[in-house]
C-alpha cells in the first residue's frame, strides 16, 4: 500500500514542477519582449528628435488666387541663411583701425590746442604783471586825510560813580578787599584800581588794576608796627577815575 501511495504522489510533483517551469519561462519571455519594445520606442523617439533638429518644415495651407481652385504648398526652412553681403573680417578690422586712429588723432590735437591756450594765458599773465603804472605827481603829493579829534578821543559819559560796599576780610596771608559796582553809572566801566597808602604818607601805591567783572583783590600783610589806608576806584572808558571810600587797616600792607 505504501508503494502505491508514493507512485501516485510522484507524477503529481512532476506536474507541479513542469507548471512552475512553464510559468517562469513565460515571465522571462514577457520581460524580454517588454525590454525590446521600450528599446524600440526609445530608438524611435531619438530618431524623431534628430530628424526634427536637422530640418523643420512648415506647410502653408493653400490660398485661392482669383477665384480659382489652385493650391500651392510652400515650405519654410528654419535653417538660418547667410546675409546678402559677404562678411569680410579684413574690412571690419580696417574700419575699426581707422576709427581708433581718428580718435587718437583727435585726442592729440585737443591736447596740443589746450597746451597752446595755457602757454598763451601764461604769457599774457606775465606781461600784465611786468607792467607797473607810474604814480602821478599830484596824487603822490596829495596829503592823507587826518582823523578828526572826535574820532581819536571818546565821547564823555553821562555819569560817573564810585564803587560801593567796600569791605576787607582777614585771611592767612593778610586780607581780601571786596566791593560792588556802582548802582546806576555802569556804562563805560573798564575796571577797578586798588591802592594802598602808608599811614602819614601822601602818595598812593597802585597794587592792582582788575577788569570790570572782578570785585575782589588780595593784599598781603608784611608787619604789625604801622597802619595803612585802602582805596578802590572806578575806571571809565573816557579816562575818568572815581575814588571810593577810604578805610584803614592796622599793620604794614602791600
Amino acid at each position: 500500500m505504501a508503494a502505491k501511495k508514493s507512485a501516485r504522489k510522484a507524477p503529481k510533483r512532476a506536474v507541479k514542477k513542469a507548471a512552475k517551469r512553464s510559468t517562469a519561462k513565460r515571465s522571462t519571455a514577457k520581460r524580454s519582449t517588454a525590454k525590446k519594445s521600450t528599446a524600440r520606442k526609445a530608438v524611435k523617439k531619438t530618431a524623431k528628435r534628430k530628424s526634427s533638429k536637422k530640418s523643420a518644415t512648415y506647410k502653408v495651407p493653400p490660398v485661392p488666387l482669383g477665384g480659382s481652385s489652385r493650391s500651392s504648398v510652400s515650405t519654410i526652412s528654419t535653417t538660418p541663411k547667410p546675409a546678402g553681403g559677404s562678411y569680410s573680417p579684413s574690412k571690419s578690422s580696417k574700419s575699426s583701425g581707422n576709427s581708433s586712429n581718428k580718435v587718437l588723432i583727435a585726442v592729440v590735437l585737443g591736447i596740443v590746442i589746450l597746451a597752446i591756450a595755457v602757454i598763451a594765458s601764461g604769457s599774457s599773465d606775465d606781461e600784465s604783471t611786468t607792467v607797473t603804472p607810474t604814480p602821478i605827481a599830484s596824487e603822490s603829493a596829495a596829503p592823507m586825510p587826518s582823523e578828526s579829534a572826535s574820532e581819536t578821543t571818546s565821547a564823555p559819559l553821562a555819569a560817573h560813580e564810585a564803587p560801593t560796599k567796600i569791605v576787607a576780610q582777614y585771611n592767612a596771608t593778610g586780607a581780601t578787599v571786596f566791593w560792588k559796582s556802582p548802582e546806576s553809572a555802569i556804562e563805560g566801566i573798564t575796571g577797578y584800581n586798588l591802592e594802598l597808602r602808608k599811614g602819614g604818607s601822601t602818595e598812593w601805591n597802585l597794587v592792582a588794576t582788575v577788569p570790570a567783572t572782578q570785585f575782589s583783590q588780595d593784599i598781603t600783610k608784611t608787619g604789625t608796627d604801622s597802619w595803612a589806608q585802602v582805596k578802590v576806584s572806578t575806571v571809565y572808558s573816557d579816562g575818568v577815575v572815581v575814588d571810593g571810600k577810604i578805610f584803614g587797616l592796622p599793620g604794614s600792607w602791600e
